[in-house]
C-alpha cells in the first residue's frame, strides 16, 4: 500500500487507499499535492515477468549491448506513450499547445532507477537476413525485395526482484501516478514489467539516490537534453534530434557489483 509521508505538516495529503482499491490502479484524489512549494519525491516499482533489452545508444545495428536497467530517456518515452494514448485524442483542436506543456514537465523529471537485486546478462549471437539497401539502390527494376545474411550480436538480461524508479515529482505526484500505472514495458517490445501499486510511495525526501562511494559499475544512462522539444524527438516529425543536445549521455554509477562472467554471461548482484 502506499505509504504516508512522515512529515506531520504533510500528514493530510497522502491518504491510504481503501481496502476496496487494492491491486487497482490508484486514485489521484488519493495522492493530493500539498502546497507551498513543498517538495514531494515520488517511488513506484516493477516486477520484471519477462527478459529486458535495451539497446545502449552507442550500439550498431548488427552488434548492440544492452543498458542494464531501463534508462530516464526510455522512461520518460513511456511516460509520453501512455500520456498520448490515454489523453492525446481529447485535445486533437489544441494540441500542438497541450503537448507543449505536457512534454516540458516530462522532460525536467529527475529520476533515478534502483536496480533488482540480482542481474544476469546473456550474450546471444546468431544470423539472420535482412534488407539490403545498397542492392536495392543499385537495381531499381528487380521486382523481389533484395535480402542479405548477417552475423548480430545481442544481450538480454534476466531480472530477479522489482525494479525501483524515483522521481522528484513534486505537485505532478498523482499525474504521475496514473501515468506509471498503465506502462506495461520499457526497452524492446515485449520486455514487459508488471505495476505494483501496493509498493507507490510518496515522501517529502527521497527514498533512493545514488551514491558514488557504494556503487561499482559504470553505465552509460541517456536522457532529454534540457532544451529539447517534443518535435526533436516526435518520430514522424521532420526534425531531427541531436546527440549531446536534444538526447545527451551520461557516465552513471549503477549500484552494482560484477560477482561472476564468462564468455557467454555476466551475473551482478545489487550492494
Amino acid at each position: 500500500m502506499p505509504k504516508r509521508s512522515n512529515n506531520p505538516k504533510n500528514s493530510n495529503s497522502n491518504s491510504t487507499p481503501a481496502e476496496g482499491d487494492r491491486g487497482g490502479t490508484p486514485s489521484a484524489k488519493r495522492f493530493a499535492p500539498t502546497s507551498g512549494g513543498f517538495t514531494q519525491y515520488l517511488a513506484v516499482s516493477y516486477q520484471p515477468v519477462s527478459l529486458f533489452s535495451l539497446k545502449r545508444s552507442d550500439a550498431t545495428s548488427m552488434a548492440a549491448r544492452s543498458n542494464l536497467i531501463p534508462t530516464p530517456y526510455a522512461i520518460k518515452m513511456a511516460l509520453l506513450k501512455v500520456l498520448l494514448e490515454s489523453e492525446g485524442a481529447l485535445h486533437s483542436s489544441d494540441f500542438d499547445e497541450w503537448i507543449k506543456g505536457e512534454f516540458a514537465w516530462i522532460r525536467d523529471l529527475q529520476i533515478w532507477v534502483r536496480p533488482p537485486e540480482r542481474l544476469v546478462v546473456n550474450r546471444n549471437g546468431y544470423k539472420l537476413r535482412y534488407y539490403d539497401q545498397t542492392a536495392d539502390k543499385a537495381d531499381k527494376t528487380r521486382l523481389t525485395l533484395p535480402m542479405q545474411g548477417g552475423f548480430v550480436f545481442r544481450e538480454w538480461i534476466y531480472l530477479e526482484g522489482n525494479l525501483e524508479i524515483h522521481c522528484k515529482a513534486n505537485s505532478r505526484s498523482p499525474e504521475l501516478i496514473q501515468l506509471f500505472a498503465q506502462i506495461n514495458y520499457f526497452g524492446k517490445r515485449g520486455c514487459f514489467f508488471q505495476y505494483l501499486p501496493d509498493r507507490t510511495q510518496i515522501t517529502s525526501e527521497a527514498l533512493y539516490q545514488p551514491n558514488p562511494q557504494l556503487s561499482f559499475t559504470v553505465g552509460l544512462m541517456d536522457d532529454f537534453g534540457r532544451n529539447t522539444t517534443f518535435d526533436k524527438i516526435d518520430p514522424f516529425s521532420s526534425k531531427k534530434a541531436t546527440l549531446d543536445k536534444d538526447r545527451t549521455i551520461v557516465t552513471d554509477f549503477l549500484p552494482l557489483k560484477l560477482t561472476a562472467t564468462s564468455a557467454r554471461y555476466d551475473f551482478y548482484q545489487r550492494l
